[in-house]
């Protein structure tokens, strides 16, 4: 693969670069606010570059969700997660101040494919108990509005005869269930503990007009294509946030690729979204006949972003060429797989 580094493609990559070496967003994970501050903090989002506050002020988003609305959800209102007395697993209630941001959802992607990211932040409008679940003294779950956010979307999307890897709480179980197109579900579960609590105290609590399948065994296991290919839609939440998430990705694909338009991994998009910077940067540097340099720790997935492209025999001429390529999430998930 070639670049023929145009004043237009230039112009794209300064801009990239200028959001990777420039971005905020962060600092206003945690801030504190209040009905009266909402729409300055909004403006200062907007400014910050955040694109849910790009256009017309009324147009906006609250930055408040309804702590009454997340404690009715329909999980909560048919589940009681105090029910669980089993001596493997305890659970903490902790009252969790509300008004504070907090990072509400997966990643969004940059609209302008330039980098420029944006987290969703939220603040719960009062005071909440989130509840902390423990496997045998270590922390195992949280019950909070963000774990649920990131698992209705998939649960949406699922149909036919689904498989999802990781049990949890049952969560997106629960919420798959009340998907019309689902017929029937099988989870893998790595913990006999953990399949054993869930069939004595959650199970009973869940409808039973969909079958539930259980397999204790590892992921890695069963995620091939002789296993998957018996189900209509994937989705595999197995580990706890995108720091470890990448990695895990990175050894599922790389023993098989299912098509993608029947498997989701929970929080993809977070969990790839240095790949978006490390395909940029291979481009960048190529585009001025250097050599890909990264920070160590990516080394590897450089090193496979460069066996994908550099055989290419094809020159870009057009940044939409190269947009495509860092956001495609196809095409990152078969780099992955290497």
């Amino acid at each position: 693969m070639k670049v023929n580094c145009t004043e237009e493609i230039q112009s794209f990559m300064d801009r990239c670069m200028f959001h990777i070496q420039s971005d905020w967003k962060s600092e206003f994970v945690g801030m504190h606010i209040t009905k009266a501050q909402e729409k300055q903090i909004q403006r200062e989002m907007h400014e910050a570059g955040f694109h849910e506050f790009a256009g017309n002020e009324d147009t906006w988003p609250s930055l408040f969700l309804s702590s009454s609305e997340w404690a009715e959800s329909p999980y909560h209102s048919s589940i009681s997660l105090d029910l669980i007395k089993d001596e493997n697993f305890s659970f903490e209630t902790v009252r969790t101040a509300g008004r504070e941001l907090f990072n509400a959802d997966a990643i969004v992607k940059d609209p302008d494919r330039e980098l420029n990211d944006s987290m969703v932040l939220r603040a719960m409008d009062r005071n909440f108990d989130a509840i902390y679940l423990y496997q045998d003294d270590d922390e195992w779950m949280v019950d909070a509005p963000s774990e649920a956010a990131t698992n209705d979307a998939p649960a949406v999307r699922a149909h036919g005869k689904v498989v999802t890897f990781g049990l949890g709480i049952g969560y997106f179980i629960f919420m798959a269930m009340r998907n019309p197109l689902v017929k029937e579900i099988t989870v893998v579960e790595s913990s006999a503990e953990v399949i054993a609590m869930f069939e004595r105290f959650l199970y009973p609590q869940f409808p039973h007009d969909i079958p539930l399948h259980f397999i204790h065994g590892d992921a890695f296991d069963y995620f091939n294509e002789s296993f998957l290919s018996g189900f209509d839609y994937i989705y595999t939440d197995i580990w706890k946030s995108a720091q470890d998430g990448l990695e895990i990705m990175e050894k599922l694909l790389h023993q098989y690729v299912p098509p993608f338009e029947k498997a989701d991994f929970w929080i993809e998009d977070s969990c790839e979204e240095i790949m978006w910077t490390l395909i940029f940067l291979y481009f960048e540097a190529i585009a001025h006949d250097r050599i890909p340099e990264v920070n160590p720790i990516y080394e590897s997935q450089m090193q496979k972003i460069r066996a994908w492209f550099d055989p290419i025999e094809h020159t870009i001429t057009d940044p939409k060429e190269i947009q495509f390529y860092m956001y495609d999430t196809d095409t990152i998930r078969h780099i992955l797989s290497l």
